[in-house]
């Protein structure tokens, strides 16, 4: 417990004032649930809410804490450090995380019901959790740059969010509508499967 409380010690003095941005995002999508599930009529915008910004900004912790790694000379030296810690940072900032977008699921069920939420719901919302707690940082490994890997997942999201997945054919990783479709419900978990197992790949080349 001590190492652990060590680490997120040192993880707030090496961000600052950054290190809040995920919190607060989560409390904006509070209020921005709260609104949509007043002024629209389909319960899946609460759910685009849920996982069009909290679940997305979930992973702006490593980004930013890794991104560190880049941003000197001494590269090799802070990988060989990183690599000791990299699966015990994702497993703790997932668990912190998830807590988080647990009690807002529970927003969710209470704007929408319980049965608002059905194992397909579950299995993508975990399956997007993972993909967004590696994705950003796969792509920090790839780009070596903060700034890039920032615009390049904010405009994915913000393009999706917005036109509701249909300004791309596909990759889609989103829900905008009840799952019904087959196809749709395929070519969506292929997607975060796909996303996954390249993330994976990336930071295990990167790190190993």
């Amino acid at each position: 417990m001590n190492k652990l409380i060590h680490f997120f010690r040192f993880d707030i003095k090496l961000l600052g004032y950054m290190y809040i941005i995920p919190f607060s995002t989560y409390l904006l999508c509070v209020f921005i649930m709260l609104y949509m599930s007043m002024k629209s009529e389909s319960p899946y915008m609460v759910y685009v809410a849920l996982q069009g910004i909290a679940v997305p900004i979930a992973g702006c912790h490593l980004i930013l804490l890794y991104s560190n790694v880049f941003e000197i000379p001494a590269e090799e030296t802070l990988v060989y450090y990183y690599r000791k810690v990299l699966l015990y940072d994702i497993i703790r900032y997932g668990v912190l995380h998830f807590i988080f977008i647990l009690l807002l699921v529970g927003i969710t069920l209470w704007l929408n019901g319980i049965s608002f939420l059905t194992p397909i719901l579950i299995i993508h919302l975990i399956m997007l959790f993972i993909f967004y707690q590696i994705f950003g940082l796969a792509i920090l490994c790839f780009t070596r740059n903060l700034d890039i890997t920032v615009a390049l997942l904010a405009t994915y999201t913000f393009i999706e969010v917005i036109t509701q997945g249909t300004f791309m054919p596909w990759p889609h990783v989103f829900f905008f509508e009840e799952p019904n479709s087959l196809v749709l419900i395929t070519l969506t978990f292929l997607s975060l499967i796909i996303g996954i197992i390249c993330s994976v790949v990336l930071l295990w080349k990167r790190f190993k």
